[in-house]
């Protein structure tokens, strides 16, 4: 008889560790992004919670896709 509730014991363990990371997989599938037309920001949802404030990247729409732009490129130039 304890066999029975060792073997039931372990599947209920492994259930809810399997149940628990498809969960998981199915979260992180598609990000948030909040946008406009063609300028959005794609929110980083992992650092949100763990900064407590809002954190993510600005991104543009190209060709139908949320990309990130370079931003290492000249900047603007300023009076002086």
């Amino acid at each position: 008889m304890q066999r029975w509730v060792r073997l039931v014991l372990a599947i209920v363990i492994v259930a809810t560790f399997g149940a628990g990371w498809a969960l998981a997989q199915a979260q992180n599938q598609a990000p948030m992004i909040i946008s406009g037309n063609d300028v959005g920001f794609r929110v980083d949802q992992q650092r949100s919670r763990n900064l407590g404030r809002l954190a993510g990247a600005w991104v543009v729409r190209f060709n139908g896709d949320w990309v990130e732009p370079d931003t290492s490129g000249p900047r603007a130039l300023t009076t002086r």
